[in-house]
């Protein structure tokens, strides 16, 4: 039964395609198998809290306490820590509270601490397998400093800390999950073991408090205040049509003497209410009446005039508190003795609206002070000495906390200029690519745009902008689904993802060449050095097409390895994954470790004598590209019957032997540079066009013609 298998295997699968595709069943029943390691919770064996807050971790996260305790309760896992006897804030752990995952999908420790009032104190990285800072000791110093920026912060989602997570260049998403996950955190260990009231609308607030003055109230707009001096009283009078009884009106003083000054307000709010009216009186509001009982504060500060006078004293009267009105809307709201709540020792009361009254304090509202006037025949005169519109002030409403925008939003928004560049990029890469006959029949355009775009691809795709699609990405889209990591993941990385999809859609159209041979920022720093060795004439060396079959196994074993250490050993996979010299040549520009930086240059030099060496034979990318490269829809590169047979010239010119001596083009090794397609177009060297051309010029009556330069001339016959 094997030998059949065996043998059943080798007649479907064709000959280049026997270990990608036997790869691509293993990776087909590894993911369809059971549940990997790295989608199973963290196996690490984590220290409790205590035992991680070593005195040099407190010294930067919580400096200048004295004792530190766990916190009892049921809320997220922090320690109290003491100044003296004065409890100062919390600490706690971004493993314990959140797990948050970085961009390696596992989660990180991060310890980090909070004072009382909110503000972050310092933050310290205790463990973490983020693939951009692992041996990079560059980055690492830069992430400390960026976590130590945060000090000083609001314990809120979102707030902007003092450094961009972009300081920690090529492992920006690394950093922003860092600092959002202690941001994140601190505001829940706060909420469970503080006062702070969450709302989910706007809502009176009833809880906060602190001794105000009236001057205060006013300025904050939590009074409103009017100011009625003897002149403002004439004026008043006159508009109101009394002026003639101005003489009837008790008064003292001149003009500018003050008549009456009055306040009124909101009085639920304790900012009001107990500044106002006293403890007592606003106890007597928030306590003494019906559930849902609200209060009007109003009161006389000074001058002749108040605002109760002795009518609401008067049985006959009614008790009506007939100097002081309150509208809001069409709903007129008028009291009576037994509606206030007298403050002793000052004219000041509260106005009490039942629940059932449909007075609304968030909506504005008026409250209007009436006189009166006799005249000489008895007859009353009431008209309104003063009207002050209020609107409780926001800094009297619980507003519900904004929820933070997507974590994809920021890097998408920082990140605007790197993708309008990007997109013009790609842009005249697919132009490049969808008239590429054209491109291709200018031997001397197609080199110049050939050469300018892969410059740009290393210095600013690369260097600059640090967008090196590598198999660290591959991974982690294949882990996501597994770990349930929602789309922010996808997104948080916004030119990989624009990169990741351009390759996607060109891999399925035309093959893995568009981004191995344009976009890939260390294949153009290899293309690049080749070109300028074969200009200094070193020696190049071409494998045969068997020892070539050989060794482009080298990538899909490399990939094979990757794969399988991500499933057994997370930690060995790390080590793995630095086959690729993507973070050392291109993220960190050479600025690594010795090892590392010694393994890069090791296979820039093989490069310059083995065209794009490791490309062909070693990388793990590559290799995941071309096994669906298979799947692609469109050939690119054309061929003629006479390819290959008797004509080696396309063969010849592929500088990284991606065809057969059949004239078969092996697209899963083709790196779409189109040098084979100026070959193919060209009536001058290709043999094929040569001998039509020549025909065609001799049937038109012209002879070919050599000239000093050895160039075909036509000639009249």
């Amino acid at each position: 039964m094997d030998a059949v298998q065996t043998g059943t295997a080798r007649s479907w699968l064709p000959r280049t395609w026997r270990l990608p595709g036997l790869l691509a069943l293993a990776l087909g029943a590894w993911l369809a198998g059971p549940t990997p390691i790295w989608a199973q919770s963290d196996a690490r064996e984590t220290p409790s809290l205590l035992d991680r807050l070593t005195p040099e971790v407190m010294s930067a996260v919580f400096p200048g306490i004295t004792r530190l305790e766990m916190v009892k309760d049921d809320g997220p896992v922090a320690a109290a820590v003491y100044r003296r006897e004065e409890m100062a804030g919390y600490v706690f752990s971004t493993l314990d509270v959140l797990r948050a995952p970085g961009y390696s999908s596992t989660p990180f420790d991060v310890v980090a601490g909070v004072t009382k009032d909110g503000r972050i104190t310092g933050a310290v990285v205790l463990f973490h397998r983020e693939p951009y800072l692992i041996n990079d000791a560059r980055r690492s110093a830069l992430l400390v400093t960026f976590l130590q920026a945060i000090k000083g912060s609001k314990a809120r989602l979102g707030v902007e800390s003092g450094l961009p997570p972009d300081f920690v260049a090529g492992a920006t998403i690394s950093a922003r999950a860092m600092r959002n996950a202690v941001q994140e955190g601190a505001r829940m260990v706060l909420r469970y073991r503080t006062e702070e009231i969450v709302v989910t609308e706007p809502t009176i607030d009833m809880i906060n408090f602190k001794p105000m003055s009236q001057e205060q109230l006013v300025a904050d707009g939590g009074l409103a205040f009017a100011h009625v001096t003897n002149a403002k009283l004439a004026e008043v009078m006159a508009r109101a049509g009394v002026g003639d009884l101005l003489p009837e009106v008790p008064m003292s003083g001149g003009p500018d003497d003050t008549y009456i000054d009055f306040v009124t307000g909101y009085a639920n709010p304790p900012k009001v209410g107990r500044n106002g009216a006293g403890l007592g009186p606003f106890d007597e509001l928030t306590n003494g009446w019906p559930t849902g009982t609200q209060g009007i504060f109003v009161a006389t500060l000074g001058g002749v005039y108040d605002h109760r006078g002795t009518r609401y004293n008067n049985l006959s009267n009614g008790f009506l508190l007939d100097r002081v009105k309150v509208t809001q809307g069409q709903h007129d709201f008028s009291f009576t003795k037994a509606d206030m709540i007298v403050t002793r020792g000052k004219i000041a009361d509260i106005l009490v609206l039942p629940p059932d009254s449909g007075f609304d304090p968030m909506q504005p509202w008026r409250t209007d002070l009436f006189a009166t006037a006799v005249r000489p025949d008895g007859k009353m005169e009431r008209f309104v000495l003063a009207g002050l519109d209020y609107t409780l002030p926001d800094s009297m409403i619980l507003m519900p906390e904004p929820d933070p925008p997507p974590v994809w939003v920021e890097p998408w928004a920082d990140s605007r200029y790197d993708i309008a560049i990007l997109a013009t990029a790609l842009a005249l890469l697919t132009a490049f690519l969808a008239f590429q006959a054209q491109l291709a029949r200018q031997r001397r355009l197609h080199r110049w745009l050939r050469i300018s775009f892969l410059v740009f691809t290393l210095v600013w795709i690369g260097w600059i902008a640090s967008a090196q699609l590598s198999i660290v990405h591959l991974i982690n889209y294949l882990k996501a689904p597994f770990v349930n990591l929602d789309l922010a993941f996808y997104l948080a990385e916004p030119l990989i993802v624009i990169l990741a999809g351009y390759t996607a859609i060109s891999l399925v159209l035309l093959g893995r060449g568009v981004f191995c041979g344009w976009l890939c920022p260390f294949g153009a720093l290899q293309e690049l050095l080749a070109q300028a060795a074969r200009t200094l004439n070193l020696p190049q060396w071409t494998p045969s097409m068997p020892t070539q079959r050989v060794l482009w196994n080298g990538k899909y074993v490399a990939l094979g390895v990757i794969l399988l250490l991500t499933v057994v050993a997370p930690d060995a996979a790390t080590v793995a994954e630095e086959v690729e010299p993507f973070k050392t040549a291109i993220t960190a520009v050479f600025v690594r470790g010795l090892p590392f930086v010694a393994y890069a240059v090791v296979l820039l030099v093989i490069g310059l004598f083995v065209e794009r060496a490791f490309c062909r034979f070693l990388c793990p990318l590559g290799a995941g590209l071309a096994l669906l490269d298979r799947l692609h829809l469109f050939e690119l590169i054309k061929r003629r019957p006479e390819c290959g047979n008797p004509c080696q010239l396309c063969e010849r010119s592929c500088p990284v032997k991606a065809i057969e001596p059949s004239g078969e083009v092996v697209t899963a090794e083709c790196f779409q540079c189109l040098d084979c397609m100026v070959e193919y177009y060209d009536d001058r060297r290709c043999p094929p066009l040569a001998k039509l051309r020549k025909e065609q010029e001799q049937a038109a009556g012209f002879r070919p013609v050599l000239n000093s330069a050895g160039a075909f001339l036509r000639a009249p016959a």
